[in-house]
Order: C-alpha cells, then structure tokens, then sequence
C-alpha cells in the first residue's frame, strides 16, 4: 500500500513539475519576438504628471529571442542632431546622448508568479545597467506589451509585436 501512495505521490509531483515549465514556456512564447516602441512615459511626482522623455512618437523595438537574449533600442522623434564633419569635435554629455536615445543588450529570464521579466544587460549605452539585473513587470494583450515598473504607477512602455 504504501508503495502504490509513493508512486502516486511522485506522479502528483512530476505532473505539477510539467505544468509548471509549460506555463513558463507558454509565457515565454507570448513574450518572444520583436516588439514596436509605441509609447515611452514615466510618471513626474513632483509635478503630478506623465512626462515622455522621447516624444509622444518614439521609436525602437525590443525583441526577445527564444535563447534567451534581450535586445532593445530607443531613440526620441526628435533625433540628436550632429553633422558628420562636427561629429568628433562637437562636446556631449552622455545626457545629451541619453536624452535622445538608449539601448542595452544581454540575457533575460521571466519570474511568470511575479509577471516580471529581468534584463541582464551585458552591453550598450547606459554604463550603470550593464551587470545589474532590470526588473521590468510586464502584461501581454493580444499583440501589446505593456512593460515597466512593478506597479505601472511610475514608468510604462507600450510595444506592438510585429514578428
């Protein structure tokens, strides 16, 4: 009897085990792809209000590969406007550069209990990101990613798949 228990038991676990990674890859399939920057706003509390630091406009995609590799660009409506033969003597700030575009690239991994998918950027043009962990909550809805802060309540990105 106690067998029979035993075997039932270590099938209860091995079915929940599978469940589990087909939900997580179920989430997985949802988020891979690339997807359209269609707004970018962060919430000013200070002033009560959304501002969008790329325009009403931007542009950019992130795209999410199957393996595992994050890949997101941003750029303002408004590009950085530098000619190509004052390009190596006009001065910049990164925050002049910062403020008109971004991206970073690297490994991702989904937290699906907690609707979170973390960016472990390896590279691009935000120093202070690469080898740190960005967590970003985020929703899917039909073809619309919704991806931001835990709570959507200071910063939210929306994106349109198209691949």
């Amino acid at each position: 009897m106690k067998l029979n228990q035993l075997t039932f038991l270590t099938l209860c676990i091995l079915l929940l085990a599978c469940s589990k990674t087909k939900d997580n890859d179920d989430v997985n399939e949802k988020l891979v792809g690339t997807w359209q920057l269609i707004s970018y706003s962060d919430y000013d509390s200070t002033k009560n209000t959304w501002t969008y630091p790329y325009g009403l406009h931007p542009k950019g995609y992130f795209t999410y590969t199957k393996s595992g590799i994050v890949n997101l660009n941003i750029s303002s409506e408004e590009p950085l406007k530098v000619m190509a033969d004052s390009a190596k003597t006009k001065r910049l700030t990164l925050d002049d550069f910062l403020n008109k575009s971004c991206g970073y690239f690297g490994p991702y991994t989904i937290l699906k209990e907690k609707s979170t998918v973390i960016h472990h950027p390896k590279g691009g043009s935000i120093p202070w990101y690469i080898g740190t962990n960005q967590y970003r909550q985020f929703i899917i809805k039909g073809d619309t990613l919704f991806i931001g802060d835990p709570t959507f309540e200071i910063g939210k990105r929306v994106l349109i798949k198209v691949d």
